[in-house]
């Protein structure tokens, strides 16, 4: 037995805008939605509610003729440059190269708008995060690449975090340089941990070797602020078992060839705080923290094939 015949607007695009005339005369103009085989025009326009009204289903012998006024690509393309405005011209990216290379223009693009051109200066950098999304870049090294672009502006010279932060240690998560392998479109290489140099796992109270010591003492410890290079400096939070807010701050930087640290409370002088502190202190747990800052790791790898 014969199947049913092939309804005129199967061959049609889904969310395409398309204009038909019925055979009792009416031409209606919507975008085509197909839902379990039934075609729809969701129309908008003069006379109808803000919301737009359905027609539909839309059956085959309805239909007189079909005209495809815009197609979804099209519809797309406009959606985008309603939110992202003109295209900034250049390639496609395909190569980690390509990436690195429109990151930089797009940036550069939205630092060069004046302030007060702040609708455009919102859509390119919509352009710029659309980009960096392909590649999966976080918005700490996002915020980088603009800040950078900014700095471009007035100095010539490679800037430092200082130059372009607040401070020169930052959460990674806020603020931080991306590293050649972070443009790749690869996410296995992205995803790659690159080891410090030897003289920094030679250093025994370097970053990563001053948190190996810290978690080798059963202390609970995390690095919240990074330098750049994130081996440079840094911010090592460690907790005392003593109920409430209570922590200390190991703050390492460099110092005549290795790295200094010192303990800041991480908790305000009121009574309640100030009696956390005394109760840190006394606890094992901080006799531990303050050993490993004599003492640093006790067994450090330079040669990671040694």
């Amino acid at each position: 037995m014969p199947g049913p015949e092939p309804h005129p607007l199967d061959s049609c695009e889904d969310r395409c805008r398309l204009r038909l005339t019925l055979r009792d005369g009416r031409v209606i103009e919507g975008l085509h939605n197909a839902v379990a085989g039934r075609h729809f025009l969701h129309r908008t326009g003069p006379g109808l509610p803000l919301v737009g009204a359905v027609e539909g289903p839309i059956e085959a012998g309805d239909i007189r003729a079909i005209e495809v006024v815009t197609t979804r690509a099209a519809l797309l393309e406009q959606g985008r440059e309603l939110l992202q405005g003109p295209r900034v011209p250049g390639r496609e990216p395909v190569t980690r190269d390509d990436f690195e290379h429109r990151l930089q223009t797009l940036a550069r693009a939205v630092a060069a708008v004046p302030e007060a051109d702040w609708e455009l200066q919102i859509r390119l950098k919509r352009q710029f995060e659309a980009c960096a999304e392909r590649i999966a870049l976080g918005p700490g090294k996002q915020a980088w690449m603009l800040a950078e672009a900014r700095w471009a502006r007035k100095s010539n010279a490679s800037p430092t975090m200082a130059d372009l932060w607040i401070e020169p240690v930052a959460s990674r998560s806020c603020f931080a340089r991306p590293r050649p392998q972070d443009f790749d479109p690869d996410p296995a290489i992205r995803r790659r941990r690159v080891p410090p140099p030897p003289e920094v796992r030679a250093d025994p109270f370097s970053v990563p070797n001053m948190l190996a010591a810290l978690l080798g003492r059963d202390l609970k410890a995390r690095i919240t602020r990074s330098g750049d290079p994130p081996h440079a400096a840094a911010h090592i939070q460690v907790d005392m078992p003593v109920k409430g807010r209570a922590r200390f701050v190991l703050i390492g930087e460099p110092s005549q060839g290795t790295t200094g640290w010192r303990a800041v409370w991480d908790g305000n002088d009121s009574k309640p705080g100030l009696r956390r502190r005394r109760l840190s202190e006394a606890t094992e747990a901080y006799r531990r923290m303050l050993a490993a800052m004599r003492e640093g790791c006790r067994s450090v790898q330079p040669d990671l094939f040694g």
